[in-house]
């Protein structure tokens, strides 16, 4: 069976570097998109033993399914819900919602009314990502709506920086944040934490820290840029070779067959691909299949991999190695774009 291996200890161990970097500020694991891959529930239970208390996702069903899944935690949903329907399940799963309109917030309060309740609420502002959120001129008349919304309780305010902000773009956004947070003081506002950064911004700039950040692929130690702190790879694709035959000189093999066996090679095939998620990344925005590394690992030893992995099966060269069908074989991966359906195993 094709399993992503999941190496808890470096999970760990990451999530204790993003901390030590935080510094005393409070880290909010991000476990959106079923944690980048690594598996949403497992994770939100694996750092909320090690005093993670809070964690934000981007989708309502993921923020009901790690409630669910996770008594007692804390969850903020990224997004903004402006249906009724939507606002109800936000407040009867008790979820810390973002509210990023006028017209947001008056429903948020409202159906919270309809329930005898009161919701727990971000504030999101646009600083220059250009995403959603109040626009920064805005801030004074946010106030003053939701200092009259008795149903809703204002306990964090924040931004997104904008992907791949350099310094100089990320202080100008820092300097329209801060902006927003002194209206909101002024106003007689308490919005409890301020957040900005992001996994590398958190690393990167000190002072976009303020009282909270936010790490989600930091979690699986696969940073955009190099690695300057020790961070450990999480994500080992295991499957099994499921044949093993003797090629002769001069055919083909690989993906499309276009890898020529110039000398007689041990051929094994492995039931493994692209769909699953091998060596699928990203390359200026876009998505690339079946490129990375050209070996993998079997009986601990490496094994060059014939050509591009295909959809569904990859070609392995084990000439030089003892092996037989049923033999384990693993792949490095990021754990991003492994397959949803492939089973997560927690080691």
């Amino acid at each position: 069976m094709t399993t992503l291996m999941v190496q808890t200890d470096r999970v760990l161990h990451n999530f204790n570097l993003l901390r030590k970097a935080a510094g005393k500020v409070l880290t909010i694991p991000v476990l959106s998109a079923n944690a980048y891959g690594l598996g949403d529930a497992a994770m939100a239970a694996l750092l909320m033993d090690r005093g993670a208390g809070l964690v934000a996702v981007s989708k309502l069903e993921e923020a009901e399914r790690l409630v669910r899944a996770v008594p007692g935690i804390d969850v903020l949903l990224l997004t903004p819900y402006t249906s009724e329907a939507e606002a109800e399940r936000i407040v009867q799963n008790n979820i810390i919602a973002t509210v990023s309109s006028n017209e947001n917030a008056v429903l948020l309060s409202g159906i919270s009314g309809k329930f005898g309740r009161k919701t727990r609420a971000h504030l999101r502002f646009d600083t220059g990502a250009g995403s959603t959120g109040f626009l920064c001129e805005s801030a004074k008349q946010t106030a003053q709506t939701v200092r009259y919304l008795d149903n809703l309780t204002v306990t964090g305010v924040y931004t997104k920086l904008r992907a791949g902000a350099r310094e100089k773009a990320a202080r100008q956004q820092y300097e329209a944040f801060t902006g927003v947070l002194q209206t909101l003081s002024r106003e007689g506002i308490d919005y409890g934490i301020a957040h900005m950064a992001s996994t590398e911004a958190a690393l990167r700039y000190p002072w976009a820290r303020l009282d909270a950040v936010r790490v989600g692929k930091g979690l699986c130690g696969r940073l955009d840029g190099p690695d300057k702190w020790g961070f450990k790879k999480v994500g080992r694709l295991v499957t099994n070779i499921c044949d093993i035959r003797w090629m002769p000189a001069g055919h083909t093999t690989g993906e499309n067959g276009k890898i020529k066996i110039r000398h007689a090679t041990k051929l094994a095939t492995v039931p493994v691909g692209y769909a699953d998620g091998l060596f699928v990344g990203q390359k200026n925005g876009v998505a690339v299949f079946g490129r990375g590394r050209t070996w993998c690992e079997v009986g601990g030893k490496r094994a060059p991999i014939l050509g591009r992995p295909g959809f569904t099966t990859t070609i392995i060269d084990v000439t030089d190695i003892e092996c037989r069908p049923g033999d384990i074989v693993s792949f490095d991966v990021s754990p991003y774009y492994v397959n949803p359906s492939v089973r997560r195993d927690y080691v």
